[in-house]
């Protein structure tokens, strides 16, 4: 019988095992990895290291779109107020196209420019635009 994906997290995490990581295995077993990994936009292979506790990229990025995507948890956003975390950080990634005053808000709330103070909700690096 082959290995559940809850079971692999629960060896490679033991008792440490957060309660992100068992939520992301066991939606992968539930549907699989393949759709986890769309969900939260990662690859199937940073699901499956994720889960076998080798991932050596940024973790809490991961933690953060599985909280959004299969936990529920909300921020607030200046621009668009209350959103899903996992959509809050997609949103952080798109650029300025200049296509509407709200991508362009959004792009400066962002990332802390043109005056206004960067959102408490970015993950977005000091200087990066």
């Amino acid at each position: 019988m082959k290995e559940t994906y809850l079971t692999k997290a629960q060896r490679a995490w033991g008792a440490t095992l957060p309660d992100w990581v068992q939520v992301l295995a066991e939606e992968a077993d539930r549907t699989n990895a393949r759709r986890v990994a769309t969900r939260i936009g990662y690859s199937n292979a940073v699901v499956s290291y994720v889960i076998a506790n080798k991932y050596p990229g940024d973790v809490e990025g991961v933690a953060e779109k599985v909280r959004g995507a299969f936990l529920g948890a909300k921020v607030m956003c200046p621009v668009f107020g209350e959103m899903d975390r996992d959509y809050c950080l997609d949103q952080q990634k798109l650029g300025d196209t200049g296509a509407s005053s709200v991508r362009a808000r959004l792009y400066r709330h962002c990332r802390g420019l043109g005056g206004v103070e960067k959102c408490p909700n970015s993950r977005i690096p000091e200087g990066q635009r």
